[in-house]
């Protein structure tokens, strides 16, 4: 066993998980930190969610 990591890990070390509430239906779901910049797709009712605005506090 080696102490080797998959590529990209030192990348991704340092995400969090942002918690997000839909505008629309009220889902509460998670976004990573570095996604916080993109709209996404609710996963319940899939209308577009803007994190920056939704995110839970």
């Amino acid at each position: 066993m080696t102490d080797q990591h998959c590529p990209g890990f030192e990348s991704n070390k340092s995400l969090n998980e942002v918690k997000v509430t839909c505008p629309d239906c009220g889902k509460v779901f998670e976004v990573f930190s570095d996604e916080m910049e993109k709209k996404t797709k609710c996963p319940a009712c899939k209308a577009q969610v803007d994190p920056k605005t939704c995110a839970n506090t």
